[in-house]
């Protein structure tokens, strides 16, 4: 049995970044996985400054202690301006980028994609079209076996358990789920619509058979083969 946390849209919150490092230092989880939406919803040099002073010392102090790799990856309020700062954490071994790569670890790979579909939000950086996307998944999908891949997507797939906002519409991205459906891979993670586990009562869903999960700003431990624990 493998263990990781994940959460998502953590927004800057760094008492919740304490909670979950603290929990991934514990001798069952393999490693903590952060999926977008990483900085606090301010400016570009503000969420520059907390990336700098405040987000990789956490990691740094992290890594340390505990000798764990930490994966992570923006959301589409994270400005792309400011990827230059984790990019250089990740060659220092801060951390493990997550964004069109696919890292092993053990017998099983952790792949990640941070763009999303349209949305009317001011924030642009990382919003592409549904076939933008699907052609962005199809190159992901030839750097690991997609069946034996820990997919993390910052979009959750259209007109799931994970997508619902508060007037109950499905707003996530259809290249997503067409490619789970097509691909089948080991288990997905989401995040992007904080309320939508409130609004389905539930953060899973199943397409095909592959597990999703959108843990809605919480943290959850999973096991790639059996989901949510």
């Amino acid at each position: 049995m493998v263990k990781f946390i994940f959460t998502t849209d953590v927004h800057g919150n760094t008492d919740f970044y304490e909670e979950v490092l603290k929990r991934a230092r514990e001798k069952d989880i393999k490693a903590p996985i952060f999926g977008g939406d990483i900085s606090p919803l301010t400016s570009m040099d503000r969420q520059r400054t907390f990336l700098q002073y405040s987000l990789i010392p956490l990691f740094q102090k992290f890594r340390k202690q505990s000798k764990k790799d930490a994966f992570i990856m923006m959301g589409n309020d994270d400005f792309a301006v400011n990827m230059g700062l984790l990019e250089r954490a990740e060659k220092e071994g801060v951390l493990k980028l997550l964004h069109m790569k696919a890292h092993k670890i053990g017998k099983l790979f952790i792949a990640g994609y941070t763009c999303i579909n349209e949305t009317p939000f001011m924030i642009k950086d990382w919003e592409r079209r549904e076939e933008e996307i699907a052609g962005d998944l199809k190159e992901l999908s030839r750097k690991s076996d997609p069946k034996k891949t820990v997919y993390v997507f910052h979009a959750p797939p259209f007109d799931t358990n994970l997508d619902i906002i508060h007037s109950g519409a499905h707003v996530g991205s259809h290249a997503i789920r067409e490619f789970i459906e097509k691909k089948q891979p080991l288990i997905t993670l989401h995040g992007h619509i904080h309320e939508s586990a409130d609004m389905s009562g539930t953060p899973v869903d199943k397409i095909g058979k592959t597990p999703c999960i959108n843990p809605g700003r919480r943290a959850v431990i999973f096991d790639p083969e059996k989901g949510i624990m």
